[in-house]
């Protein structure tokens, strides 16, 4: 019979990832808003509806009136010019891309505020547990000082300063309480969910993430897999079918008819004809369009380019701020806590032989649990650097999961 414990109920990261990726709204409103720029890709490469038209005369001449009123219908067609329906399909098709890039640029940021936040709010749960094991602990270090003052080894000062203590870590659990009230409710809000609903974590440890590629290939990477930099690609193009369809307002369109009489038709007579504009305000409404595509090209461009070098920028920043956060991980696993335990240790010993103050020891036993929870809040800030940079890169990075929707 399998044995239920409290971790077959938790909310596993990746099961949390699949749900904000799921149901948080800000992705289906870009999703839905790529879809509706796909759709208009095939109405703006044809042209607009027909025109039907009715005519009767009236107010007849007198050899009008022997034969008759008579009664005609129409249809006529207004065609662009042809190059202009490639045009249009085209600077429509690279809008669409270029919302497909800002709901793939939407999934990433999500993916960021999801495990940013599932480790955010770990490490809170985990410092609570530390701050309330130092409270045990300064209970335990208030009546060693207690009994040492029964028997006059100690003044009643180092008992009072005991009590001291555990007030402060009183005030510091309830801080630590309301951020993780904050952070449950923001975490809440990412995963479309009520945001005072509980959420309970695993009690096992989470695994500190690596990166799986070189550092020096980020930048590269980044520059082929960026949503960003794909995105300001696609403004490019779009703003270069625009300009080319700038200069093809020089070029004339069609207007295509017919009409034919059905009431009184003298021997099935009927008329057609083709019509074409003329730009004959060239110098002021065509030269006009033109220098405003032109305008809006280079503006794309250096957007593109803008968007580059912040990206450049940030890729940097982000990867030297993970490579620095690793190594101070490792640093507080190999080094600090280890030797602020074996001080704590060595602290409690010597205090009670009669060897230590009262305040060496409880600045070994504060030093330790303020190690410990200063890895707790580094390994945070870790996942956040190392998150963002995946988004950024628009790519998988590191260890942690990628989502199967991305």
């Amino acid at each position: 019979m399998t044995a239920w414990t409290a971790d077959n109920f938790a909310l596993t990261l990746e099961n949390a990832l699949s749900q904000a990726m799921k149901a948080n709204p800000e992705i289906s409103a870009v999703t839905a808003r790529a879809k509706a720029e796909q759709s208009a890709i095939r109405s703006q490469s044809w042209p607009d509806h027909p025109k039907f038209g009715l005519m009767r005369e009236n107010n007849l001449n007198f050899m009008q009136q022997q034969m008759g009123p008579m009664s005609l219908w129409s249809v006529s067609q207004e065609i662009k010019f042809p190059a202009k329906y490639f045009l249009l399909g085209a600077a429509q098709e690279a809008r669409s891309l270029g919302s497909e890039q800002e709901a793939e640029a939407k999934k990433l940021e999500i993916r960021q505020k999801t495990i940013s936040g599932y480790y955010s709010l770990f490490t809170v749960d985990r410092i609570i547990a530390l701050l309330q094991a130092q409270r045990e602990t300064l209970r335990e270090v208030a009546r060693a000082a207690e009994s040492r003052h029964a028997t006059g080894a100690v003044p009643q000062q180092d008992e009072m300063k005991a009590h001291v203590e555990q007030t402060k870590l009183e005030n510091e659990l309830l801080l630590t309480q309301e951020e993780r009230d904050s952070t449950e409710a923001g975490f809440n809000a990412v995963l479309n969910q009520d945001t005072s609903q509980a959420i309970q974590l695993p009690t096992k440890e989470l695994p500190t993430p690596k990166l799986t590629v070189a550092s020096e290939e980020i930048q590269k990477i980044a520059h082929a897999r960026a949503t960003h930099i794909k995105h300001g690609e696609y403004l490019v193009d779009e703003a270069n079918s625009k300009k080319a369809l700038a200069y093809l307002s020089y070029a004339p369109d069609f207007m295509l008819s017919y009409r034919q009489a059905f009431i009184n038709s003298p021997d099935h007579a009927y008329a057609a004809s083709i019509e074409m504009t003329l730009p004959l305000w060239f110098f002021t409404k065509q030269t006009s369009e033109v220098t405003q595509a032109t305008a809006l090209q280079m503006e794309a461009e250096k957007n593109l380019e803008k968007t580059m070098r912040n990206l450049h920028a940030e890729i940097r920043s982000l990867t030297a701020r993970v490579q620095s956060h690793d190594k101070l991980l490792q640093i507080y696993q190999t080094a600090l806590i280890p030797q602020a335990s074996s001080t704590l240790n060595s602290s409690r010993t010597a205090y009670l032989a009669g060897r230590s103050s009262f305040l060496e020891l409880l600045d070994s036993e504060r030093s330790l649990y303020e190690t410990r929870i200063a890895y707790y809040r580094n390994l945070a800030q870790y996942v956040e650097a190392l998150t963002k940079l995946e988004e950024m890169a628009g790519t998988s990075l590191s260890t942690l999961p990628f989502g199967d929707h991305l």
